[in-house]
């Protein structure tokens, strides 16, 4: 439910940007694949922040003895704004070295190209992510501050800013604000980083611009933007086959397994909508609370599994 509500708050708000200063007024607000970056939004939601909460607390128990607890101590009782700031830069310098073994190693490449394989970027573009890039990318990020200390609301203030800022860098929007550009990743420096311009090849990682700038990996030309996105490899577009692509198996040995996989997802479906009605159970938000339940977890990933 809380899904849900995000996302129309997204679409409100950053739609609205979107409208009042397009990049490419001509780009279709429901443009090619946004059905399929829902079903990425509302699985992740889901499946990857239990995951990646899971693999933090597990890591957390077998490192935190080798963490002095007098550094932590000391990370605690500072202002909670240096913490937002050191906090930040860290989780931004840890993100900038993942995603970059994410664009050398093949590996991990084949998880982030899914990423890469929209042609068209707006806000919505920024949720399509592999689980298991994120899996590996929220624990690459989470853990040093984690193990360093930072208190549960600076963690929070993170991630809620960090969120925020991906849904903005990745926006269809002309607007720019000369500052930012040298402080947070803007639209005018990520959307290079999404172009298949090869001049734009393997530039603009992180969400801090100056790290970028420090490793020399700083692209942002004056008054010029992409005028195309994605990657020369052909990606599925639909959510079950971006799934099984980075496991390199057969196109009709995951037309097999996607036909398993809705099978059952749609049983359940129908058995949910014959018998909703049946589940009052004396309080009336009930068989609401598991209508939207089954909206955000089953049917809408159902419509991409196509």
């Amino acid at each position: 439910m809380l899904a849900t509500l995000k996302l129309i708050i997204a679409f409100f708000f950053f739609g609205s940007l979107e409208t009042l200063f397009p990049l490419k007024p001509k780009q279709k607000r429901f443009r090619q694949g946004w059905l399929t970056d829902i079903a990425h939004f509302f699985i992740n939601h889901f499946f990857v922040k239990l995951s990646s909460y899971i693999i933090a607390v597990v890591l957390f128990i077998l490192l935190h003895p080798l963490v002095s607890s007098s550094l932590q101590e000391g990370v605690t009782s500072q202002p909670s704004w240096l913490q937002f700031i050191e906090a930040f830069l860290i989780a931004e310098l840890s993100f900038y070295i993942i995603h970059r073994l994410e664009h050398t190693l093949p590996w991990l490449w084949n998880f982030h190209v899914i990423h890469h394989s929209s042609t068209e970027l707006d806000w919505l573009a920024s949720v399509r992510f592999h689980p298991l890039e994120m899996i590996i990318a929220n624990v690459a990020v989470g853990m040093p501050l984690f193990l360093l200390g930072f208190t549960k609301e600076t963690f929070g203030q993170y991630l809620i800013f960090g969120a925020v800022l991906t849904l903005f860098n990745h926006a269809n929007t002309s607007l720019r604000v000369p500052i930012l550009r040298w402080i947070i990743a803007t639209p005018e420096f990520h959307h290079w980083h999404h172009s298949k311009e090869q001049v734009a090849h393997n530039k603009n990682f992180s969400g801090f611009p100056l790290i970028d700038l420090l490793f020399g990996t700083f692209y942002l030309p004056q008054s010029k933007m992409p005028s195309n996105y994605g990657v020369d490899e052909f990606i599925p577009q639909t959510y079950g086959e971006q799934i099984l692509y980075p496991i390199k198996i057969k196109k009709d040995v995951r037309i097999q397994i996607l036909k398993l996989l809705k099978l059952p997802i749609i049983k359940i479906s129908r058995w949910f909508q014959e018998n909703i009605y049946r589940f009052q159970l004396w309080i009336l938000p009930v068989p609401i609370i598991w209508k939207l339940f089954f909206l955000e977890y089953l049917l809408f990933p159902l419509a991409c599994l196509h």
